[in-house]
């Protein structure tokens, strides 16, 4: 799994966001793009959580209580009005897809490119005495409706998580997991 680039522009994370929704959308009239950013909260929720992310990871310390000022706003729309709400610490890479609302991503979560997330779900946190455990989650990761992941599990790339699975420990790559507590269903060949 390869590391998460969190120096990359805003506008190039954005456009990997976008493009990801027009791509399925197969279709060239700007019209349609307008009618998909303003029909689905997800892209909007997009646009919010690139934007205040880089401000909450700065160095520079201005910038970073810009970012906290900023996050009251950031929760109030994403939480109340989308419905969304992914912690602006969370490290998603390019290619983030929201289907749906209900999302949930707790705090120091790490995930990878191309991350689709068809919701309502939740990727939560174990805590153990004041230290909080999160998931890794790879690169091409699609995770279903319901589905939940608690703790420190390391998901592979490539993985298919089904509806209402509860992940508890480590999914290897190239795989397809369900149940209650999750297990693989089918292993994936890359071709």
């Amino acid at each position: 799994m390869k590391k998460i680039n969190t120096k990359e522009s805003v506008l190039k994370l954005l456009t990997s966001d976008w493009n990801k929704y027009i791509g399925l959308q197969k279709t060239k009239n700007p019209l349609i793009w307008l009618a998909v950013f303003f029909h689905n909260p997800a892209m909007l929720f997009s646009l919010l959580y690139r934007l205040i992310n880089p401000l909450i990871e700065s160095e520079i310390k201005f910038i970073q209580y810009l970012g906290f000022v900023l996050y009251v706003p950031y929760f109030f729309i994403t939480y109340y009005f989308l419905d969304i709400h992914i912690s602006p610490w969370v490290k998603i890479g390019k290619g983030l897809y929201i289907h749906n609302k209900g999302v949930i991503i707790a705090d120091s979560v790490v995930a990878g490119d191309n991350l689709t997330l068809i919701g309502p779900l939740t990727i939560g946190v174990e805590r153990h005495l004041g230290k909080a455990d999160a998931a890794v989650i790879g690169d091409n990761v699609i995770i279903y409706s319901g589905a939940r992941i608690i703790g420190k599990a390391v998901i592979g790339n490539n993985v298919v998580i089904g509806a209402n699975a509860v992940v508890l420990k480590d999914i290897p790559s190239n795989s397809v997991v369900g149940g209650v507590p999750a297990r693989i269903i089918k292993r994936i060949r890359n071709e």
